[in-house]
């Protein structure tokens, strides 16, 4: 009632009145000293003597009315602030409890680590070598294990002979682990899966079938984002476990291909960090999605090349970290695959081992092709200046470029015993023998790296376009034992003999012996 008071004291002031300010002020204060009466509105004396003009009240009324607008907006402004910085103060506090309750829940979870392999059917390396788990086994075990989520991100999905137009009863393996993602939803296990839009394997329905079973499929267009393709291979169950590896959903992976990944069960933070790059993917999937720049601190890792995550796998102290392709999906706190295999190879003292599929300095899919030393310029470095054994041994099969071969021949040729320079390069052939129906297969699909330091398991071939536009990931372990018998247990040592296996056997065939297999593409080049 006071303001109101007020409020007719001013229009009392103005044109509409001849009395002075003085007056007023007068008044305010003769007011404010008596008591006030709920009736005296309608006294006769507080009826002013002319009528004030209309105007002059509707302005009065409408500048009070923005007054009241304006700090009713700034209290709502400043309360959002306010809202928002406890939002984020509880974000942060929610993040950083949640990595302590994973590292506490990391203490009685015995982490440990597994090789797994997939050997080609009707190769026979004798009696003697032994291998990692199957893959098989590997995949069955952990799709058994879930029991609240499930979370895979792959190139495609071709699980059943149909879906490359073959009829074959080696796709029994692939046919079980469809069936065994489609059965999750019934055991309420929510399954997400993450695929490339891609050309591959246009006749597959597997995705389809995901969907109508209740997994929760997407695809993203790295076409569009990056103009490459979303290469990476890898499994998150229930934020726990993991699979990394060379393997893609396809029955192929599991029969027909050489292939080669780890498990790591019950890591926890491994987990939750790999989950950051699949939901990466996961927002890029909208069809107007545009890559962030910066990424939001959501995807922000705690460990890199700098600051790797330190935990006991398998018994044995181990600094691990995940990198990740294309740089445009690399927060700034996230190694990338490019930097983080140049990092191995300037790190390692005695020797460098290295499979992987297609080797090229060169772009692979870009025309005209482009030189890009990086990695081959790494490799002739360490031999030359350092004097470390580096021995690279490639996949070739029916599909293999012979492009290929100048570029695996000139790294060859710099080997020079007398100077202690020691590179040498071959091709693992997988022999087709009665399985020549069945394309893109019967061959050496591996993606990893081991030298005196550290364990490397990627998913990238090794040419330009697979760091620079296309999406993959790579995972570094380095474990120092503390005695002889936990060092034969290291991840390191299981993938050394893996390689020596792999290197030492038939099927690993020294360049100027190809022309003997007519197996491998690049003796026809």
């Amino acid at each position: 009632m006071t303001l109101l008071l007020i409020f007719q004291s001013a229009i009392k002031a103005g044109t509409c009145s001849k009395r002075t300010k003085h007056a007023v002020a007068s008044d305010l204060v003769r007011m404010s000293r008596r008591p006030f009466s709920s009736y005296e509105r309608f006294h006769d004396g507080n009826i002013p003597k002319r009528q004030c003009p209309f105007r002059l009240i509707y302005i009065a009324l409408s500048v009070g009315c923005l007054v009241g607008l304006a700090t009713l907006l700034c209290f709502s402004i400043i309360e959002k602030i306010n809202s928002e910085e406890q939002f984020s103060r509880t974000e942060d506090f929610g993040s950083n409890t949640a990595a302590v309750l994973n590292e506490q829940k990391e203490k009685y979870e015995q982490s440990r680590v597994e090789l797994v392999e997939s050997i080609p059917l009707d190769i026979d390396y004798g009696p003697n070598a032994t291998f990692g788990t199957p893959l098989y086994n590997a995949w069955k075990n952990l799709l058994s294990m879930a029991t609240k989520q499930v979370e895979v991100a792959s190139f495609y999905w071709t699980l059943t002979g149909e879906d490359i137009l073959v009829n074959s009863s080696t796709d029994a393996p692939g046919r079980d682990i469809l069936q065994a993602f489609k059965d999750l939803p019934s055991r309420n296990v929510s399954v997400r899966v993450v695929a490339s839009v891609t050309c591959v394997a246009k006749n597959s329905t597997d995705l389809e079938e995901l969907e109508e079973n209740g997994v929760h499929v997407r695809k993203v267009n790295f076409k569009r984002l990056t103009n490459g393709v979303l290469h990476s291979k890898f499994w998150v169950i229930d934020r726990r476990h993991i699979y990394i590896g060379s393997a893609n959903m396809d029955w192929r992976s599991l029969t027909q291909v050489k292939e080669l990944g780890v498990v790591i069960y019950n890591c926890s933070r491994l987990a939750h960090d790999l989950i950051k790059i699949f939901n990466s993917y996961w927002m890029m999937s909208h069809r107007n999605a545009s890559i962030p720049e910066p990424w939001p601190v959501t995807f922000d890792t705690l460990f890199n090349h700098e600051h790797p995550l330190l935990v006991n796998l398998s018994g044995i102290p181990s600094s691990i970290y995940i990198s990740t392709s294309p740089p445009s999906f690399c927060p700034e706190s996230r190694s990338r695959d490019l930097d983080t295999i140049l990092s191995v190879i300037e790190e390692a003292e005695h020797f460098i081992y290295v499979s992987v599929m297609d080797y090229f300095p060169t772009t692979q899919f870009t025309l005209p092709p482009r030189y890009w030393p990086p990695i081959d310029d790494a490799l002739r470095e360490a031999a030359f200046n350092r004097r470390v054994v580096v021995r690279l041994l490639v996949g070739c099969g029916r599909n293999t470029s012979p492009a290929m071969l100048p570029f695996l021949q000139s790294l060859d040729a710099l080997r020079y015993p007398r100077r202690h320079i020691s590179v040498e390069v071959r091709a693992f052939i997988v022999p087709v023998g009665n399985h020549s129906g069945i394309s893109y297969t019967r061959v050496n699909h591996n993606k990893y790296m081991v030298t005196d330091k550290v364990a490397y398991i990627g998913t990238s071939n090794w040419s330009e376009e697979y760091f620079h536009t296309t999406a993959g990931v790579g995972l570094v372990i380095s474990q120092e034992a503390q005695n002889q018998s936990s060092s034969a247990d290291s991840i390191q040592q299981q993938l050394r003999v893996a390689f020596l296996r792999d290197w030492d056997s038939p099927f690993a065939v020294p360049l100027n012996e190809l022309h003997k297999n007519p197996d491998c593409r690049m003796s026809k080049g």
